[in-house]
């Protein structure tokens, strides 16, 4: 690069360059203003003695005095020169080389005029233009040919449909915000700005900055420029990697950081929703065209005749203005009677139209915002105001708690509506205001310390006997919220084919409504969390839990007797030998036919009969997602088939290992190719098999292929901690790990195991965003149980560290 240290834009490049290792002043507006000016000064001294006929113009943030630390430099020379092309190399060459990345924009008074008339972007960026040097009646002519397009050019219809664009990209607000192009953000503030530079153009009344908007926008600049700082780069999106540095750039913690943001988010898209009330125009993607704004809200004891929801009720007059055709939006007078009405019992039609405001999807959400910002929500529902704008800072977490309760519910309507196995239970259920109440108050007691799933159960019961609920709506929403995470943690860290599982969740639940209307929400509540969350493994496994212990309930909440031997030979259908059958189910574990499909019992027969060699791999006819290993048992048997899975790029996801008392070992795992998620074809099984066969009969080290993927996927290496829990189940200790995902981890846990001298009889390996959560059910090696709580903890502390020195 060129010595710069006596450029006139080396004063800027010290300044960036110190604001990037600590704030100036807030590390916001006051960062920004810094930068700005010296920019500013930068292209006066560059522009001295240009003449009467050309203007240096700064556009975009820089217009505003926004410019942050790595934002681009927009600039437009404003000339009346037949050839501005010397003068043009003149201004911007030193700030090219100076390393900026700068916008420019070339243009005479009429290409101004033109271009505003033909590009929308360009009119802003117009609207956003300040002199910074050279002819101010230049500049001023151009003021003037502005005034002239927005006097016939409303701005509002524009940026309301971009609003809408934001607002399709991101139905509800996302914690890996961009604090530039996202809902709610820098660009909807830019929006507002630039309403308030044309009514100054046409000398219309202003409309002006409030407190809660000034307040929302330097905390946008302020996080804004904590990602530049700390990326060295122009980062606008609040990801997880970068959260603990920008909140240390800006002095605080990352919760507290997080928390303003998310606030800042909130009321971007509630000023939005009022001054452009049309950006719900449009048809809701959760409704779909022709279909309803408001979900059907059914209660199972609400009769068809409930009064008539009475005409000065706030919820009557919240469910109107969500209804509308030109926007969700509350009039002046209805603002006036919301804020003034005096509290009062709740009738029926209150609390029908409460839910119904729940399900009326964005509509509802935005006119729930305006009940918020008129004291109504603090006066009615103050459970409500912890969750409102607290984040989540889990990465398997998309969105804000509150962001997160509006989409459950979102996601609990498409369930009610779309046809498939969650609809018909709900048709079943005969009402969807359980429903709806549960998604909507299932994460309520988060944001206060403490177990949330027991606090929101007390803050769910105050609530809806404070409004007259009814008792048996109040207990299922009640035990539901209580019971939230059963189902979803029972199914991806136990032993759903234990009946012993199956009996204390069955026991948990209490009946089979409360089952339900709790398999709907924990559906609804893991879509709505984010893309980690839900798959077609974690929907097939909470499918049969939900299926099992449904069945338990309707045995009388006793686990449902295991089939007999004859349902298996009825299944063998004549192949196999009824002795045989017999012979094979007394040689397996005493669990074997409470925990095995009958089809599956069968298969286990055919391939342990015709195993001939050290290991056989048979994929499933019928799933392509599941394999049958099997093979002469023995010591690091298991530890060669998951170095074999991980040589070859698949991740095992569920595990069942059996080994019969002749020593054959029949274990069947759940795999996915572990980059993209798919299934394995049969080529790809045939080199695993030969692997395995390599790997057991002692020719072919596995590892450093395993260390070849490793540092292929992950060149940084491991990292964040590793954490070991350790407990018992029936006969079986339980182990956990919590660890850093990432490619070979299950073999280096296995190995672990190994090394302990366990045997691994179920594996459940669960990730939730970036965080592996894998659950092992192990005994030791000839079955010596492992009883005291002594011996339990040096476990985990041996475990910990053999993990932390992989």
């Amino acid at each position: 690069m060129p010595e710069l240290t006596a450029s006139p834009v080396a004063p800027f490049l010290e300044l960036r360059a110190a604001a990037a290792a600590a704030p100036v002043g807030d590390g916001g507006p006051d960062t920004c203003e810094a930068l700005t000016g010296a920019l500013d000064e930068a292209l006066v001294e560059l522009a001295t003695g240009i003449g009467s006929d050309v203007a240096v113009v700064a556009l975009g943030g820089y217009g505003r005095r926004e410019q942050c630390i790595w934002s681009d430099v927009d600039v437009m020379v404003l000339h009346a020169r037949e050839d501005p092309e010397p003068l043009v190399r003149e201004l911007l060459y030193p700030l090219w080389d100076a390393g900026l990345k700068v916008g420019h924009a070339v243009r005479t008074v009429a290409q101004s005029r033109s271009a505003a008339l033909d590009d929308f972007a360009t009119l802003t960026s117009l609207l956003s233009g300040r002199h910074v040097a050279g002819d101010p009646a230049l500049f001023s002519e151009l003021t003037g040919i502005l005034t002239e397009v927005v006097r016939t050019r409303p701005l509002v219809p524009a940026l309301a449909a971009r609003e809408r664009e934001r607002r399709r990209a991101e139905p509800f607000p996302v914690m890996a915000a961009d604090l530039k192009e996202g809902r709610g953000a820098l660009r909807t503030h830019q929006g507002f700005w630039w309403e308030r530079r044309r009514a100054e153009l046409l000398g219309l009344p202003v409309v002006p900055e409030t407190a809660p908007e000034r307040r929302a926008r330097a905390v946008l600049l302020k996080v804004r420029n904590a990602l530049h700082a700390v990326s060295a780069k122009a980062s606008d999106r609040f990801v997880v990697d970068l959260r603990a540095p920008a909140a240390g750039w800006l002095g605080n913690d990352v919760a507290t950081v997080a928390g303003e943001l998310v606030e800042a988010f909130e009321i971007g898209d509630r000023l939005a929703d009022r001054r452009w009330p049309d950006v719900h125009i449009e048809q809701d993607t959760l409704v779909g065209f022709g279909r309803r704004i408001f979900a059907s809200v059914r209660s199972r004891f609400a009769s068809s005749s409930v009064e008539a929801v009475p005409s000065d009720g706030v919820l009557a007059v919240a469910l109107a203005a969500a209804g509308r055709t030109q926007g969700a939006w509350l009039g002046t007078d209805e603002r006036e009677v919301i804020r003034t009405a005096p509290v009062r019992p709740w009738t029926a039609s209150d609390r029908q139209a409460f839910v119904e405001l729940l399900s009326a999807g964005p509509r509802g959400r935005s006119v729930f915002g305006q009940l918020e910002e008129l004291g109504w929500v603090a006066r009615e529902f103050p459970e409500w105001e912890a969750v409102a704008t607290a984040p989540q800072l889990a990465p398997f977490h998309d969105h804000p708690v509150g962001a997160h309760l509006w989409r459950a519910v979102a996601e609990m309507r498409r369930l009610v509506e779309e046809p498939g196995e969650p609809g018909r239970i709900a048709a079943e259920l005969g009402s969807t205001e359980e429903l709806y109440l549960a998604a909507f108050f299932h994460d309520i007691g988060k944001a206060r310390g403490g177990e949330h799933a027991a606090v929101g159960a007390e803050l769910t019961e105050r609530f809806l006997r404070r409004h007259g609920y009814g008792a048996a709506t109040t207990g299922v929403v009640t035990d539901v919220v209580r019971h939230h995470l059963v189902l979803s943690e029972t199914a991806t860290r136990r032993d759903i084919d234990s009946p012993a599982v199956i009996d204390a969740v069955a026991s948990a639940v209490g009946d089979l409504r409360r089952l339900d209307v709790l398999y709907l929400v924990t559906i609804a509540d893991l879509r709505a969390t984010g893309t980690t969350m839900w798959n077609s493994w974690r929907a097939e496994l909470l499918a049969r839990l939900y299926r099992r212990v449904r069945s338990a309930l309707e045995a009388g909440g006793a686990v449902p007797a295991t089939p007999d031997v004859d349902v298996v030979v009825a299944v063998a259908d004549g192949e196999i030998d009824r002795g045989r059958i017999l012979e094979h189910v007394a040689a397996m574990p005493e669990d074997y036919l409470a925990t095995t499909p009958p089809t599956e019992v069968v298969r286990h027969v055919e391939v342990a009969d015709g195993l001939d060699g050290p290991g056989v791999v048979v994929p499933d006819p019928d799933d392509p997602t599941r394999v049958l290993v099997a093979g002469r048992d023995r010591r690091g048997f298991l530890l060669s088939v998951t170095r074999a899975f991980t040589a070859n790029g698949l991740m095992i996801l569920d595990a069942r290992l059996r080994t019969r008392a002749d020593g054959i070992a029949l274990d069947t795992f759940h795999v996915f190719d572990d980059r993209t998620g798919e299934t394995v074809t049969s080529e790809r099984w045939d080199r695993v098999a030969a692997d395995l066969v390599a790997s057991l009969e002692g020719g072919g080290d596995l590892r450093p292929r395993i260390r070849e993927r490793v540092a292929a996927y992950q060149p940084g290496g491991p990292d964040g901690t590793t954490t070991v829990k350790v407990g018992r189940e029936g006969r079986f200790v339980v182990v956990e790990v919590r660890a850093r995902d990432r490619v070979g981890l299950l073999a280096e846990i296995v190995e672990a195991l190994h090394g302990e001298g366990l045997d691994i009889f179920v594996a459940r390996i669960d990730t939730m965003g970036e965080e592996a959560r894998d659950t092992f059910y192990v005994r030791r090696v000839g079955g010596v149980p492992i009883l005291l709580d002594e011996e339990l903890a040096a476990l985990r502390r041996r475990l910990e560290d053999r993990l932390a020195a992989r």
